[in-house]
């Protein structure tokens, strides 16, 4: 809950206060209006957590004799939390950078946190044999526009003995910047939405 926690806090709402002392809560990218207003207390902002966390889909119990605000998230509000915080980077090549770690530690579900939710389900990375590490991977622009990267990223074993190092897999990556529901570009965070095997395996799981 902790590292929920920290993620909720980073990730997913912003208190902006205007010059009138007026506090405009926003949460995910649309504006909360709470019944309490956002008010700050010695010079700390305080937002109501009711409010906060069902608008991030969360369930909110008081228990009232023992005085304890008890906040859950169902599983998939959890995988989208931490699928935020990792998908969170400078740059969509630091972002490219975050995945391939990923690939590297042999990590599927880590990395499958990395795509889009269309394709999350549907193709699973099949790349790396649990006996044969990999340790280096290559990573290179190859196109951009407006609304996407193209990365093709390489991956190899070894050297090992006198062998030269191996290719493991190549793959071509699109990635996109997440969007808010009106379009607008949410600000350091994105996803892949497609992933073109160029040397590999790709197993399709049924929906």
């Amino acid at each position: 809950m902790l590292f929920i926690s920290a993620i909720l806090m980073l990730s997913f709402f912003t208190i902006i206060a205007f010059a009138n002392s007026t506090i405009k809560l926003i949460v995910n990218g649309s504006e909360i209006k709470p019944d309490v207003p956002p008010q700050i207390i010695n010079g700390r902002t305080m937002v109501p957590i009711k409010w906060v966390a069902e608008a991030l889909g969360a369930e909110v119990e008081w228990d009232k004799q023992k005085k304890i605000v008890k906040v859950s998230f169902n599983k998939k509000v959890e995988t989208d939390l931490i699928s935020n915080y990792l998908r969170t980077a400078q740059t969509s090549k630091h972002f490219v950078e975050n995945f391939a770690h990923a690939l590297q530690e042999r990590n599927g579900a880590v990395a499958r946190l990395f795509l889009s939710p269309e394709i999350r389900g549907q193709i699973k990375p099949e790349i790396i044999g649990p006996s044969t590490p990999v340790t280096k991977i290559e990573i290179k622009e190859v196109s951009y526009s407006n609304y996407y990267w193209v990365y093709n990223v390489k991956a190899y074993y070894g050297p090992y003995n006198n062998n030269s190092p191996t290719l493991a897999f190549e793959i071509d990556l699109t990635v996109e910047p997440e969007r808010y529901p009106d379009g607008s570009v949410v600000s350091s965070r994105y996803f892949i939405t497609k992933l073109d095997w160029i040397n590999g395996k790709t197993e399709f799981i049924p929906n």
